[in-house]
């Protein structure tokens, strides 16, 4: 159980308070932090939110469940940031490749249209040069070889036989460069055909890498999108975590108001009662001591007055309540949720629901029922012992059995339970001096 008011003397351990909560409220990263593995994040948030136990263990199920949810979360966005920071780069990279596998696509057939025009034309020039080979074989055959003789039988005079001489070696120069050039565009026309089914080959290289870039760069871009669309989830989720986290605050800021206002009037109640009790001792005291003047007024004696025993310096006036583990001491507490400093007045054994809980000594109870945020409680008050006005609180039971009235030391007062403000079965043992709490240590 919770007290609100911190103590002067803790004050110097705000500054390790605010280390732990900026610990555990470190689970929010930048969109810019380093490389973040999801696994390593949870376990780190896992192992913070245990390191906090102490300090949330009376917390709501509620507050508790919706501050794990929101670090959960937290946790997830680095991940989530990386993964769309390395999709988007992968996007762009495909992206390029798209490009430059169209641009090589657009070169490749740039340079089979210019093969196919070459070829065109490598055609048509040896369409024509057979032609005309054609048209001198189609004359020597018709003249049988007999050409030259008629040039030379056929001359008037010397002179004309010598231009029809010269006429004559003309015609041959031009059938021997016409099957020159026959020969020569035959060789170009097959390296050209060779040359455009290469280059038709790169083509269909090229539109393969274009398809395959596109494929991936539209596989790229669906991953980012999907990447994006995760982050934008868990940014909507945290938003929406954020917003309940603030309502459970609320939520147990008032629960532990209640719950203080209910340990006020306890310290109230059982401070009047000590009073009363320490009025009661004064008086039999005082009636003690006239009865002891009197006596020796009259001759009996010299008996010292009866008095309480001084305080012992140590330890042991009560029994432990319960056979449960300590799961949690007396002292000061920084809530890591809520962000403040407050008490843990008592001493908290941990056990199973339904075990026996025992009167710590023997006294009086003064109250048994509901208690508010501390659920079914016992409250016995022990009388003045030491000088103060010393009371025991049990709370959180499952059933109360102890009545208002005188109770022996180990009487049963209850069972174990979880009732109130409490998060499991357990005993939140109380020890209270004049009504203020102390630890149960300086009296167990």
């Amino acid at each position: 159980m919770r007290m609100r008011r911190p103590h002067r003397a803790v004050a110097r351990g705000l500054a390790a308070g605010a280390l732990l909560a900026s610990t555990l409220a470190g689970a929010t990263l930048s969109a810019g932090s380093a490389a973040a593995d999801l696994n390593d994040d949870k376990a780190s948030v896992q192992k913070k939110l245990a390191a906090a136990k102490d300090d949330l263990d009376d917390t709501s199920k509620e507050l508790r469940s919706a501050y794990a949810a929101l670090a959960d979360t937290q946790s997830k966005v680095p991940a989530a940031q990386n993964a769309v920071a390395a999709a988007q780069a992968a996007q762009a990279e495909a992206e390029a490749a798209n490009q430059q596998a169209l641009a090589d696509l657009a070169v490749a057939k740039a340079d089979e249209q210019r093969a196919i025009s070459q070829l065109a034309d490598t055609r048509s020039d040896l369409a024509d040069t057979r032609s005309t080979v054609a048209g001198f074989a189609s004359q020597l055959y018709q003249e049988q070889g007999t050409g030259t003789l008629s040039v030379a039988l056929e001359a008037a005079d010397p002179q004309q036989l010598a231009d029809r001489m010269a006429m004559a070696d003309t015609v041959m120069d031009i059938q021997n460069g016409a099957l020159t050039r026959l020969s020569t565009q035959s060789a170009s026309l097959t390296a050209t055909s060779d040359h455009l089914a290469a280059l038709r080959a790169r083509t269909q290289q090229a539109q393969r890498r274009t398809e395959q870039a596109q494929a991936a760069a539209t596989a790229a871009t669906q991953a980012a999108a999907a990447a994006k669309a995760e982050l934008d989830s868990l940014v909507s989720q945290q938003a929406a975590l954020t917003s309940s986290l603030e309502t459970q605050r609320s939520a147990e800021k008032n629960r532990i108001a209640d719950l203080n206002a209910e340990s006020d009037k306890i310290t109230k109640k059982l401070a009047a009662i000590a009073a009363e009790e320490e009025r009661k001792r004064k008086a039999a005291a005082a009636a003690a001591a006239a009865g002891a003047a009197e006596h020796n007024n009259n001759g009996g004696g010299s008996a010292n007055p009866t008095t309480n025993p001084p305080p012992t310096s140590s330890g042991g006036f009560l029994s432990a309540p319960s056979s449960g583990w300590i799961s949690s001491e007396f002292g000061m507490r920084y809530h890591p949720i809520l962000h403040y400093w407050r008490l843990h007045a008592g001493r908290d054994y941990a056990a199973a629901c339904g075990t026996p809980i025992y009167a710590a000594a023997p006294g009086t109870v003064v109250s048994s029922g509901w208690g508010g945020g501390y659920g079914n409680q016992v409250i016995i008050s022990h009388g003045i012992q030491r000088g103060v006005g010393l009371a025991t609180t049990y709370n959180h039971m499952s059933r109360i059995v102890a009545g208002y009235g005188s109770i022996a030391r180990g009487a049963l007062v209850g069972y174990v339970g979880t009732t109130g403000l409490s998060t499991g079965c357990h005993l939140h043992f109380e020890t209270r001096e004049n009504g203020v709490p102390v630890d149960p240590r300086k009296w167990l």
